[in-house]
């Protein structure tokens, strides 16, 4: 596997999903109590770390072969990976403001990229 496949598969890992969606929320709590350096922290640091030792141990071989890993190969591109960044940008903004709105719409944004696929005809 390259290691750009790796790169690409590592993003669907359970733990790395896991770790993405808890930090998130959690970087999100922080935001909406004016804690910004910690809210950074937090929303970045625990996926990097988690990426860079799915990267360097785990075989991803499985996960290129299962249902999911065909949608995310299929579905996957820049746009959607920008998109949903930034509808996390949306959230972290909202939560900061405290407009649950607000936060709620970047969560739609992020669930939408993760599902837009399910609605593609073939």
């Amino acid at each position: 596997m390259t290691l750009l496949e790796k790169n690409l598969y590592q993003q669907i890992h359970p733990v790395r999903l896991f770790t993405d969606w808890s930090s998130g929320f959690y970087a999100c709590y922080l935001f909406w109590n004016q804690l910004m350096i910690e809210g950074l922290i937090v929303a970045f640091i625990p996926s990097l770390i988690v990426s860079l030792i799915i990267l360097r141990f785990t075989d991803l071989e499985k996960l290129k072969n299962s249902k999911f890993g065909r949608y995310y190969k299929r579905t996957y591109n820049r746009t959607i990976d920008f998109t949903r960044f930034g509808g996390f940008v949306v959230m972290a903004a909202g939560s900061w403001n405290q407009s649950l709105q607000i936060a709620g719409i970047g969560l739609i944004i992020v669930i939408g990229t993760w599902t837009y696929g399910l609605f593609q005809t073939k």
